[in-house]
């Protein structure tokens, strides 16, 4: 362009603002940040040291077992022990087991002893259905536990009921009336546990039930009421009398018959009133004859009352062991 004076003058074009400062440096250089130094690198962690493994055992060369002798626990230890007590000519013994569940592991210990027993011996083994309480009993039960011995390889030399002896039972029990050996009890469940001491003694000291000492004559009559339909389902109970001094909780007046209203399998409607366990199983062992009643330690205390029924009827006494 031309000035006043009609000389030319030039203009220089102006710097770029956004790539020099006032010094005349790039800005990017100026707000160039130093790097941060790297970390050396860490040190590599050293190997684990091997532990020594065990040396394999060489296995043993394959060496048949020894036979096992299934007829040894008949010929020695306590089962020895048992028949020398009591050599018997005829070994007779008994299966008892009550109708009303199916079998579990435990009962074949009883199987194997009563009828391994009895077969060591040359002798026989009943199986008898201990079939009390109708309110429990079903007939799958019968069946399955016949099903369970032939399992297991057992025959029975016959099969009984207890309620085969109902009758005798009965007889028995007005015989142990008459000779002051039982009487008819209208005590109430909580009192009967009372009367021997509550739950784990905790109650106080033994004392007798208030019929204890009623006439012979009086607690016949009661029983038979109890069989005529006279009274109700825990209303009366029969119960045995002897010996509240015993320490042996078995001998605390056990009862002997109780009322239950349900028809049975075996003998309908004959019978209003069913004879308890404990009255049952020695008197049935009698009748049969059995020579050693083998049982499993739960009923060690069990044997006192046995033997005490046996004599109080007067009948013969089997040899009960656990």
């Amino acid at each position: 362009m031309e000035g006043n004076n009609g000389t030319e003058t030039r203009v220089l074009p102006e710097r770029s603002k956004s790539n020099d400062n006032a010094v005349g440096e790039p800005v990017a250089a100026q707000k160039a940040k130093p790097t941060k130094s790297s970390k050396p690198p860490k040190a590599p962690k050293a190997p684990k040291e091997q532990k020594p493994q065990p040396a394999k055992k060489e296995k043993a060369p394959n060496v048949p077992a020894a036979p096992v002798d299934p007829n040894s626990m008949f010929k020695e230890g306590f089962l020895k022990s048992v028949f020398n007590e009591k050599s018997s000519e005829k070994v007779i013994t008994r299966f008892p087991p009550e109708p009303n569940g199916f079998l579990h592991i435990g009962h074949s210990k009883a199987i194997a002893i009563n009828f391994g027993f009895a077969r060591f011996h040359d002798g026989i083994c009943y199986l008898r259905f201990d079939d009390t309480n109708p309110e429990a009993e079903e007939e799958k039960y019968f069946t399955a536990i016949e099903e369970i011995i032939q399992w297991l390889g057992f025959t029975p030399y016959k099969v009984t009921y207890s309620s085969d002896s109902f009758d005798k039972l009965y007889e028995l029990a007005e015989f142990l009336i008459n000779k002051d050996g039982a009487y008819v009890c209208h005590c109430s469940d909580t009192e009967i546990k009372l009367q021997k001491g509550g739950e784990k003694g905790t109650a106080g000291p033994r004392y007798a039930c208030p019929h204890r000492d009623r006439p012979p004559e009086e607690s016949l009559s009661e029983f038979r009421a109890m069989k005529d339909g006279k009274y109700k389902p825990r209303e009366a109970f029969l119960r045995m009398k002897q010996d509240l001094t015993d320490g042996n909780p078995q001998m605390w007046d056990l009862a002997a018959y109780r009322i239950l209203e349900k028809p049975h399998h075996r003998t309908g409607d004959k019978w209003r009133i069913y004879p308890t366990y404990d009255f049952t199983h020695c008197l049935c062992d009698s009748f049969e004859n059995i020579s050693h009643s083998l049982c499993t330690t739960e009923f060690q205390l069990s044997r006192v009352s046995y033997e005490w029924l046996c004599d109080a009827v007067e009948i013969y006494k089997p040899m009960q062991r656990e």
